[in-house]
């Protein structure tokens, strides 16, 4: 059990890096790549038997925050999504689609350090 809770944090670390990676073209990269590296934080301290509930509640709360910024966004594109693909390129007058990337992004970084942080808990 202890190599499956190990490989789950190197992948979660490994994906979250490459999203870190991925935010080099963002028109805000330094913002977004702090945002994944924080992130990343959480189940890399797991994966060395390091866990620290701070930088998982630092990286929570950047995650609250991030969805609150754009779930607004990422609701007017739950009501467009069936004429708007959200695979698409940059548009000024359809700004609501990089809002949901960006919600959904940070969604899935809360997912992660989410389980990270429950699969680094001492078994009682």
């Amino acid at each position: 059990m202890i190599y499956l809770k190990k490989s789950i944090h190197l992948v979660f670390a490994l994906c979250l890096l490459a999203f870190a990676a991925l935010q080099m073209n963002d028109p805000d990269p330094a913002s977004w790549i702090l945002f994944y590296l924080i992130c990343t934080a959480v189940p890399l301290l797991a994966l060395m038997n390091r866990p620290m509930k701070s930088v998982f509640w630092i990286a929570l709360v950047i995650c609250g925050i991030t969805l609150g910024l754009y779930a607004e966004g990422a609701y007017n594109y739950y009501l467009h999504r069936n004429t708007e693909p959200l695979m698409q390129s940059m548009n000024p007058e359809k700004p609501y689609i990089e809002e949901a990337r960006e919600f959904l992004g940070a969604l899935i970084a809360l997912v992660m350090i989410v389980v990270s942080h429950l699969l680094s808990r001492p078994q009682k």
